[in-house]
């Protein structure tokens, strides 16, 4: 049986690492907010952690911003490794969890409280699974199937990194160009990102550089003709998406948006422009219309979602390294 709270937790993204320590019948505790760029890696931060504490964890759940797979895994934004079992060994642990970072956080979705979300469309809820998207650092996406069935399962995705595909616009020729001679193809990610944001700026300003995403929201709230023009494109193109995808997984059930784009965007973002893209599906115009989005307001899902997956609550794609393996 785990102690008080022997699990070390921690939501490691691009820019910022999140800790906490976890218990099954304490809770979490007060969680502490790292930029990465201050440490070197991924055990440095949770080792600095961890020496603030009275007693070392026995376990820990990670939720990370990278696809899993055998072998060390190299996070997508952002240049750190992590080898399971040699971080592990480090914190002398008995047990660690990797788990995708987005997955985490769809498996948190029914640990929300009524009020630890907005209501965007309130819709009719249907059968199927819950969307989970988020524009960030990167461009996270995740699905939650069986609520209710005693068979829940994330569905991890790299949904992000899909080409872009919206053309309802002529004027999105010129983005396509953007993106073919930056980058070689223009996914969905480079756009629908904090660096996405700065981008669609630059485009719509003429700038040869992107500027920076907080910069950007700043200039929408003060009304800058093109600063809005950037967040109006980004609200559309993430409308775009996120309707694909809710085909896609059949997530009748409610969208949910999270990530840290959005909370530096605001009341800037343009939930109408959103909306109209989200439903702009041809024939199935109807059966989008029905779906409702919700807006996360709380920072600690992908927490609320590795105490559900490790008390057994929601099933999830994960590494796991025991000390006997």
């Amino acid at each position: 049986m785990s102690g008080p709270r022997d699990w070390l937790f921690a939501d490691i993204g691009g820019t910022h690492v999140r800790i906490c320590r976890w218990g099954r019948e304490a809770g979490a505790g007060e969680v502490t907010r790292l930029r990465a760029d201050a440490s070197p890696g991924i055990a440095e931060a949770l080792l600095g952690f961890e020496r603030t504490q009275a007693t070392p964890a026995d376990h820990a759940a990670l939720a990370v911003a990278l696809p899993l797979h055998s072998g060390p895994l190299r996070m997508t934004n952002r240049d750190w490794v992590l080898d399971p079992a040699s971080l592990r060994a480090a914190l002398r642990l008995r047990t660690l969890y990797v788990v995708n970072d987005f997955a985490a956080a769809a498996a948190g979705l029914p640990a929300l409280g009524e009020h630890d979300s907005a209501v965007l469309r309130a819709g009719t809820p249907g059968p199927g699974s819950r969307l989970l998207i988020g524009p960030g650092t990167g461009l996270g996406a995740a699905a939650l199937i069986g609520v209710g069935s005693g068979d829940e399962r994330v569905l991890a995705s790299e949904a992000g990194h899909m080409g872009l595909a919206w053309s309802r616009d002529a004027a999105l020729d010129t983005l396509h160009a953007l993106g073919r001679t930056r980058w070689g193809r223009l996914s969905w990610e480079r756009l629908l990102s904090g660096e996405g944001l700065g981008w669609l700026h630059a485009w719509r300003s003429g700038a040869g550089a992107p500027t920076a995403a907080p910069e950007v929201s700043a200039c929408a709230a003060r009304g800058e003709h093109e600063a809005r023009e950037a967040v109006l494109w980004f609200s559309r193109l993430l409308g775009a998406f996120a309707g694909d995808l809710c085909l896609a997984f059949g997530a009748a059930a409610g969208v949910w948006l999270t990530g840290g784009v959005l909370d530096g965007l605001g009341e800037a973002f343009d939930v109408a422009a959103f909306l109209e893209a989200f439903d702009d599906k041809g024939r199935y115009a109807a059966s989008q219309r029905a779906v409702p989005v919700r807006r996360v307001r709380v920072g600690d899902l992908a927490f609320r979602g590795l105490a559900r997956i490790v008390d057994g609550a929601c099933r999830a794609p994960l590494v796991r390294v025991t000390d006997g393996s």
